[in-house]
């Protein structure tokens, strides 16, 4: 077994069959990316009934189970209903590179719409849940609604955040404040609460991510906690001075 696929394998169980998840009920999608999509067809009975034929649930993920797999084929539309997903890559190395943190009603994997294989593993954080649409059908869906189309569209043609400033020259400070206030404008989005929440990665999974030393990210939350920008209580985190952390963050918020 080679060095990196050793390290990926510390994560203990296996990526689900998506063709195998349970059946949908009662789904709660106001805030889902894929939940627009039972929107938009919402007005044919016909589309939606088929709509929901294909649309499947997992809300019974435990904390560590690995979903997605790099190479993996792509099979479906993915979004997440609950929890919090890390999706990242291990090189040969055996080291590992975060490359996202996935929150309520976001998209995983449609870079794998190219290519056809997913391109990093994707980890759940504790609890989660998922919700996936055969890609296949509901192309041949689509065909047939031109509002399920349209929304479709809609869905791959959504910008996406330039995530460059994650390697320019910005201070901890600036990236982690930036970092804060990417989480709390995508909760926003979502409908969730965007000024107290829970952070279910690890410290030193933000520093992957952010290109920090863990022992940096522990600094600057507790100088952020004493400046008053923020309350910390473990994963918690209150945001209590959003000026306070967009002044700090503006450099990075302009590439954005």
């Amino acid at each position: 077994m080679d060095k990196a696929r050793g390290v990926s394998n510390r994560h203990q169980q296996e990526s689900p069959d998506i063709g195998r998840l349970a059946p949908k009920d009662a789904l709660r999608c106001s805030g889902c990316a894929v939940g627009g999509l039972c929107v938009a067809a919402g007005s044919d009975a016909a589309t939606l009934s088929r709509l929901d034929e294909i649309l499947r649930t997992d809300d019974s993920i435990d904390g560590s189970r690995i979903v997605i797999r790099k190479g993996d084929p792509f099979n479906g539309l993915i979004a997440v209903r609950s929890g919090c997903f890390k999706s990242f890559t291990i090189d040969r190395d055996g080291r590992e590179q975060v490359q996202g943190f996935h929150f309520p009603g976001e998209l995983i994997g449609l870079d794998a719409i190219d290519g056809k294989r997913h391109r990093a593993d994707v980890i759940a954080l504790g609890s989660a849940g998922l919700c996936s649409l055969d890609y296949s059908q509901l192309l041949q869906l689509s065909s047939c609604s031109d509002g399920l189309r349209d929304q479709l569209f809609r869905l791959f043609s959504s910008k996406l955040a330039n995530q460059n400033w994650r390697t320019g020259d910005y201070t901890a400070d600036e990236r982690i404040a930036a970092f804060l206030l990417d989480i709390s404008e995508r909760l926003e989005r979502r409908g969730c609460n965007s000024e107290d929440f829970e952070l279910l990665m690890s410290r030193s999974d933000i520093g992957n991510y952010l290109g920090l030393a863990t022992e940096t990210v522990s600094r600057v939350f507790g100088r952020f906690n004493t400046n008053g920008y923020i309350t910390v209580k473990r994963k918690r985190v209150i945001i209590d001075d959003r000026d306070g952390l967009s002044n700090l963050a503006d450099a990075v918020l302009e590439q954005l």
